[in-house]
């Protein structure tokens, strides 16, 4: 199997029309530090929409050399605790606009204040552009494996406990034939991944 580079990853994502962007997050997740120190840490420090994914891992690279900014349950971060993650799918920023929109019109005379990007954030996972299905294979073993031949898939990347594994919507005859593997988890519209080949630590998951 080819190994690639950053820029061969991001170039491989799906092309973006004029109405989407991807949608980027930085967010605090480390299973051993939530083992350590009993508290959840998982959380989403910082998101920000782009049209250039390099540009994206660019920014949140120079946002996540300052994580000491932000506090989780009272606990400054630490960059180790930090990993930059995005929306796989694009989002259709025009769809989520209108429903947001439309929504915000609907509720404005219930007497209750409105925070509109609330309604927007969760207008988003509603208007996804579906295009790759990630499959979660937290599992090294021959069994789960042996499962998936003649699976088409575009690319692997190796977690800390198994693989990722992206298999698009055009490439396969019977989505339902995912479902049927045993062991895996198949992650849909609004899967989110790991910004492969850029330093963070070992992925987790």
């Amino acid at each position: 199997m080819k190994q690639i580079s950053l820029d061969e990853f991001l170039e491989y994502l799906p092309k973006l029309n004029d109405e989407q962007y991807y949608l980027f997050y930085l967010i605090s997740r480390d299973r051993e530090v939530r083992d350590e120190l009993g508290v959840n840490i998982d959380k989403v420090l910082f998101r920000i929409s782009e049209v250039n994914p390099s540009r994206a891992v660019q920014i949140m690279n120079s946002v996540r050399e300052i994580s000491d900014v932000f506090t989780v349950r009272g606990i400054q971060v630490k960059k180790e605790w930090v990993k930059i993650m995005f929306v796989l799918n694009p989002v259709n920023f025009v769809k989520a606009s209108r429903a947001t929109a439309t929504k915000f019109v609907q509720q404005c005379g219930n007497g209750k204040k409105l925070d509109i990007m609330k309604i927007y954030n969760s207008e988003i996972s509603r208007s996804i552009d579906f295009r790759i299905f990630m499959i979660d294979v937290d599992n090294k073993s021959r069994e789960i494996i042996e499962q998936m031949k003649g699976l088409k898939a575009r690319l692997v990347i190796t977690t800390k406990r198994g693989f990722h594994i992206h298999v698009w919507k055009e490439d396969i005859m019977d989505p339902r034939s995912l479902f049927k593997i045993k062991g895996i988890e198949v992650k849909t519209r609004d899967s989110i991944e790991y910004v492969p080949f850029v330093n963070q630590g070992v992925l987790p998951l």
